[in-house]
């Protein structure tokens, strides 16, 4: 009798941990090759680019430097707060994202999200800031003069920075407005780009391929 209740609790042990590891299979990210991850619309450096050191700010004169990008997976997007169309959109997706690794549980602690103003004579860096946390509030917007963002926007293949100033209804500037999200790894350097268009199911699949 002994015999048959400890082969039974033998047993129930392994069907335990054949049912975990089945769960955590499901559970877990897959890792994407790369030619995979290009058709769901991230583009992959074989090896990242080093970026200058910069300076940007946020709210309340909050600094943001290349230190703040190290240890830490980035989305940087750069947008502005008068754009109609596609800066909106793209915050809302990156905002579906956030919500998907939450309801996930995804690690966290180690990611950021930045949206840098590319309109910086009317974005102020608490302007900036206010819109960004509308979509998110773990969002930092950040915002600095013109040729801090050129230099940067550059570095990052984000070259058309120039938005129309025109009081009408004219969003020509939109033409020239580069709608990529830019991905930067915990040793702060250019990792890579999520071109659109943006969806959820793909953005989070490749968002947590990479950086799990």
């Amino acid at each position: 009798m002994k015999a048959v209740s400890k082969n039974l609790i033998i047993i129930i042990i392994f069907m335990i941990t054949i049912l975990g590891l089945f769960i955590n299979k499901l559970t877990t990210p897959r890792t994407l090759s790369n030619d995979e991850l290009l058709i769901n619309g991230l583009f992959l450096f074989q090896k990242p680019k080093e970026i200058s050191d910069f300076e940007f700010f946020s709210a309340q004169g909050k600094s943001f430097t290349k230190s703040d990008l190290i240890g830490k997976w980035t989305l940087m997007y750069f947008g502005f707060t008068k754009c109609p169309d596609e800066c909106p959109t793209t915050m809302y997706q990156l905002s579906k994202l956030i919500k998907v690794l939450r309801d996930k549980d995804y690690k966290l602690d180690n990611k950021q999200w930045v949206l840098v103003s590319i309109d910086p004579e009317r974005d102020t860096p608490e302007i900036i800031d206010n819109y960004a946390k509308g979509f998110d509030e773990e969002f930092l917007g950040v915002s600095n003069a013109r040729p801090m963002l050129l230099s940067l926007a550059t570095q990052l293949s984000v070259n058309n920075v120039m938005p129309s100033h025109s009081n009408n209804m004219d969003h020509s500037h939109l033409d020239n407005h580069v709608n990529n999200i830019i991905l930067l790894n915990p040793d702060g350097e250019f990792a890579g780009i999520f071109r659109p268009p943006f969806d959820i199911s793909r953005l989070s699949l490749t968002y947590q391929s990479v950086t799990n």
